[in-house]
């Protein structure tokens, strides 16, 4: 998608500018783009690990036309974020093993170092519509 400038936007008459379309819903072969990072949510504090992940090819389910009216699937990032909690620390090694293939050596091998494996890694990924809460648009 090209990128635009903010300032350009403001040379242009208000009916000029339009919503984009949403990107298409259904599988893609995703990518792992470097290192996650860690940090802490905003509002408890609670510590997460974050990857940026990529789409690198869609799969059947995917429509064509809408993914070529959305300009295709350059500089398409999004990112994938698991919480360091007892509750919620399965979703990130579910991620790491089942989804990234990452070899756990039966269970010896420390989530961690899974995390640090990650990078390239890639997984199948199904991208759907969720309505925004003013109904003018989707998140997904």
């Amino acid at each position: 998608m090209a990128e635009t400038k903010f300032s350009s936007i403001l040379d242009r008459k208000s009916g000029e500018v339009k919503r984009p379309p949403p990107f298409p819903t259904g599988t893609y072969v995703w990518t792992v783009k470097g290192l996650p990072e860690h940090g802490k949510s905003s509002v408890k504090q609670t510590p997460f690990v974050e990857f940026t992940v990529a789409p690198v090819q869609p799969l059947d389910d995917v429509d064509a036309e809408d993914l070529k009216a959305f300009g295709g699937m350059n500089n398409v990032t999004t990112t994938l974020t698991y919480y360091d909690t007892e509750k919620a620390g399965y979703h990130l090694t579910e991620f790491l093993i089942d989804d990234l293939r990452i070899d756990n050596e039966g269970g010896e091998k420390g989530v961690r170092a899974m995390v640090d494996e990650s990078p390239n890694c890639q997984f199948l990924g199904h991208v759907k519509h969720t309505p925004s809460k003013d109904g003018k648009g989707v998140f997904w």
